[in-house]
């Protein structure tokens, strides 16, 4: 398994695949660049990709400033004994879901215009696998620094980026670490970082969970300072068992001990896997990724280099064989029509609408992918979207009423010469929205259409083919 793409393979589809899955897809002239790079060159520049400004935002972001959590408290519990103090509460409640909704959307920009797609991309798997609310966090500062904790981490060790995690204000908030301690340790994050993060349900024990749960008594928040503190006078210093061992382990103790198990690399073999490669993948090759991750010490580049190099990847198996997440599909679709992302709200609106709002997944499971992405009206507000992007507001679409948005410039997707060339119009088409030929009952279709038109071949034409060709099931594929 994970054999070398032959380079006879290596084209245009290989390469337009390798920036569906490794980052958000690309424009035709995007991905000829990618094939002219080749296999390696290409996979070697997603990993290693060049430096960006790795902040948050700046100053005049609302995230980006160090809240002093324990004064915002203060004010919420001296407003609730005010005469008008339950619509001031709810106030300052609206302005944190403000705060929230920036962060999203600064994100959905970053995803749109990024030059380093994969760490983007692996962002997003790694805040659907340690998912965490902001429903309950409630707070933009410490969301934006998970954000940037996975990021930092995306591409690097995976041990590393669990203990960093274990540390990270929202998911000691989300999970309530903050809340254990020594005599009543709080379970949550004891359970959920064997069950969803590393090991998966069948490989611990409840008293593993109990004595782990211990380890990290005292992980506390400095809310001065918005940090991580350790209280020690807090932790269960005591001897513990777990997994078959005894000793006095420390919260990264239990983490290394937990990354030892058997179970750990194959079940984020097998996440990886179906992240990349398909949803199903087969025994065979999550473990070939299981041995890879235990052989490079849960290094990460390695791993992803050999799977991004492979020929299982680029199989006629796994292409084209995977739903677009909503993001996916909001963030490809922008780029691949070389417009911008919908505003704010009316992205809120769409995310919210397809099923995957970025920061708020429904549960500490995450989101389930794959086929739950494709419902009745799920499809039918897909379809919705495209023809707001397309048309804007002069369209038919009620995705964001009262939001002015203008059509689609059709300058760079359709020169004017090929508008009287029907075949040679919807090989571009096809070219740029599927990567791919169509085949000829696909192109019957759609030259069908034009021919209804007659001799029309104006803006509105033209825009109703691109979502005409954008609405089929091809298109819902990556």
């Amino acid at each position: 398994m994970l054999n070398p793409l032959p380079s006879a393979q290596w084209n245009y589809e290989t390469a337009a695949h390798l920036l569906n899955r490794a980052g958000f897809g690309g424009t035709p002239e995007e991905i000829e660049a990618v094939r002219r790079a080749g296999l390696e060159q290409a996979v070697a520049q997603l990993l290693n990709p060049p430096k960006q400004l790795e902040e948050i935002g700046n100053s005049d972001e609302p995230w980006d400033v160090a809240h002093d959590l324990h004064l915002r408290r203060m004010e919420k519990r001296r407003l609730k004994k005010e005469p008008n103090g339950r619509a001031m509460l709810r106030e300052a409640r609206r302005e944190e879901r403000d705060e929230i909704g920036d962060l999203r959307y600064w994100w959905l920009r970053r995803m749109r215009d990024t030059r380093a797609p994969l760490l983007e991309k692996m962002t997003l798997f790694w805040h659907g696998h340690f998912a965490t609310s902001a429903q309950k966090v409630r707070n933009a500062y410490w969301m934006a620094q998970q954000n940037h904790t996975l990021r930092r981490y995306a591409l690097e060790n995976f041990r590393t980026l669990l203990k960093a995690i274990s540390r990270d204000p929202a998911m000691m908030v989300y999970l309530d670490v903050a809340r254990s301690r020594r005599g009543h340790p709080n379970e949550n994050w004891a359970r959920e970082v064997m069950e969803l993060f590393t090991l998966g349900i069948g490989n611990y024990s409840e008293e593993d969970i109990r004595e782990s749960a211990r380890a990290f008594t005292g992980y506390r928040l400095d809310l001065r300072n918005q940090e991580f503190a350790y209280l020690r006078f807090q932790n269960d210093g005591g001897e513990k068992n777990f997994m078959g061992r005894h000793g006095n382990f420390s919260g990264d103790d239990i983490l290394d001990l937990i990354v030892a198990q058997p179970a750990c690399p194959e079940f984020i073999a097998r996440k990886l896997c179906r992240f990349l490669v398909e949803d199903e993948p087969t025994p065979r090759m999550v473990q070939t990724v299981a041995n890879m991750l235990r052989g490079f010490d849960f290094e990460l580049r390695p791993v992803l280099s050999s799977v991004l190099t492979s020929a299982d990847f680029y199989s006629e198996r796994a292409r084209r064989s995977q739903i677009k997440s909503p993001v996916q599909f909001l963030v490809q679709s922008c780029k691949l029509l070389e417009t911008e992302l919908p505003g704010r709200r009316a992205a809120n609106v769409a995310l919210r609408q397809l099923g995957q709002m970025p920061l708020a997944p429904p549960s500490v499971n995450g989101w389930d992918g794959g086929k739950s992405w494709i419902t009745t009206s799920t499809l039918l507000f897909r379809y919705n979207l495209t023809n707001y992007l397309i048309n804007g507001t002069e369209g038919e679409s009620d995705l964001a009423p009262g939001l002015e948005r203008a059509p689609l410039d059709l300058s760079e997707i359709i020169p004017a010469d090929l508008r009287e060339e029907p075949e040679a119009l919807i090989a571009q088409l096809a070219r740029r929205l599927y990567q791919a030929s169509l085949g000829e009952k696909q192109t019957q279709t759609f030259l069908t259409y034009l021919k209804t038109r007659g001799s029309d071949r104006s803006d509105a034409t033209m825009r109703r083919l691109i979502h005409l060709m954008m609405s089929t099931p091809q298109y819902q594929l990556t």
